[in-house]
């Protein structure tokens, strides 16, 4: 059990999550001088539909169950990608989220229908989560890492569970716009997030191989 928990960084990693939730926490509490709201005319298209709260609740459990099948399954050069990608770009969202404080205005006007579960719970999130610190995306960033991870594990789950796991996804993503937690720039920006640090990655690790390549014939 030690030697799994020391091959998988899970003490670094939980010492990390502490001190990012702490740091999050510390720009919720915090009022910026001023505040760029995000919008664009896409968003007021997009209807309200409290229904997909229901969606964007199940981003925990989806979360949950990807990251404990990540540990498990994942061989190391694909767990350390994961969690270098998931890592820096939480990273990244923090640091925007301080030198470019962000916000949103879309939740103005909503009416929310309190005979309705759906409606309620609407109600009970958005009461406990501020529309600030919102570009880009935090639960659509870490939606896109933990079901690349699932990407990752074809070999090892079966391919139903991989498209459960896609419909989630699309679902979360979806959700996020259509409870007017996000607007859809959001939702681009983490997209684009995603694929430049996994594309950088990708670059490291391909000039990585080269020069060991090359140190090696150097040697022989």
């Amino acid at each position: 059990m030690k030697k799994f928990t020391k091959e998988r960084y899970l003490i670094p990693l939980g010492v990390w999550f502490v001190i990012y939730m702490a740091l999050f926490l510390y720009l919720e509490v915090c009022e910026p001088e001023s505040v760029h709201l995000i919008s664009c005319e896409l968003d007021h298209k997009i209807p309200y539909i409290p229904a997909f709260i229901y969606p964007y609740l199940s981003w925990f459990p989806y979360i949950c169950v990807c990251a404990y099948l990540a540990v498990r399954n994942l061989e190391d050069r694909d767990y350390k990608k994961a969690v270098l990608i998931l890592s820096a770009g939480m990273n990244v969202f923090l640091l925007i989220s301080y030198i470019w404080p962000t916000g949103l205005n879309l939740r103005e006007g909503i009416r929310y229908d309190m005979t309705m579960l759906s409606g309620y719970l609407v109600q009970l999130v958005q009461s406990m989560d501020a529309p600030k610190s919102v570009f880009p995306s935090m639960h659509v960033y870490v939606t896109l890492v933990l079901q690349y991870t699932l990407e990752m594990q074809k070999s090892r789950l079966p391919m139903k569970g991989i498209w459960v796991g896609r419909i989630f996804a699309a679902a979360i993503i979806l959700s996020t716009m259509f409870t007017k937690q996000h607007s859809v720039v959001d939702v681009l920006g983490a997209f684009l997030l995603f694929g430049l640090l996994s594309a950088g990655y990708t670059c490291y690790s391909y000039i990585g191989m080269q020069i060991s390549r090359k140190y090696i014939k150097t040697v022989e």
